[in-house]
């Protein structure tokens, strides 16, 4: 190879690698992961107050659920948060909490336990006056028996944060 194609080879690999550079650079800057499913008419979102029926006795976990939803809409912007009247609601419903071993053989001394929650939710288009979804999100999370108090409200917060999460993106992207 002589200095010439070698030099010619050397421009053309530089400008590649500088034209791979700015296609990723400006297509990170133009993807967005939330709001693309949003539907355009929806601009206002009310969330009401998640309800328990969950009969696990601690009312605590609704107003955490509702705070962490509300908090999470209002990082994302995809709406305006309202108290009432928005052009989409969105309603929360502990259904379940559960907790069970995790697995315990004969004999043996139980050492970890397993809690469960399960939340419905309703999406509602107050516009077109139609649901758009109404879904379950379950998480669970495991904790020691020995940090029984903690280690339960722990595990719960815990998923209760991810099916937030979960709430959140199934609004946003549609999934």
């Amino acid at each position: 190879m002589n200095k010439m194609s070698f030099s010619r080879h050397h421009t053309h690999t530089v400008a590649l690698v500088f034209l791979l550079w700015v296609v990723t650079i400006v297509g990170n800057g133009c993807y967005s992961f939330t709001g693309g499913s949003v539907p355009p008419h929806l601009k206002t979102l009310s969330i009401a107050t998640t309800v328990d029926n969950s009969n696990y006795s601690l009312p605590v976990y609704r107003d955490v659920i509702t705070r962490l939803l509300v908090d999470k809409f209002r990082n994302d912007n995809s709406f305006t948060l309202v108290d009432r009247d928005g052009d989409a609601r969105l309603s929360s419903f502990i259904t379940a909490i559960r907790e069970e071993p995790v697995s315990v053989k004969a004999g043996d001394i139980e050492r970890e336990r397993k809690i469960t929650i399960t939340v419905d939710v309703e999406y509602y288009d107050a516009v077109k006056k139609k649901q758009i979804f109404k879904r379950s999100f379950s998480r669970f999370e495991s904790f020691t028996v020995a940090d029984a108090v903690t280690g339960r409200d722990k595990a719960l917060r815990t998923s209760i944060t991810q099916i937030c999460d979960d709430i959140l993106l199934a609004v946003v992207s549609g999934w």
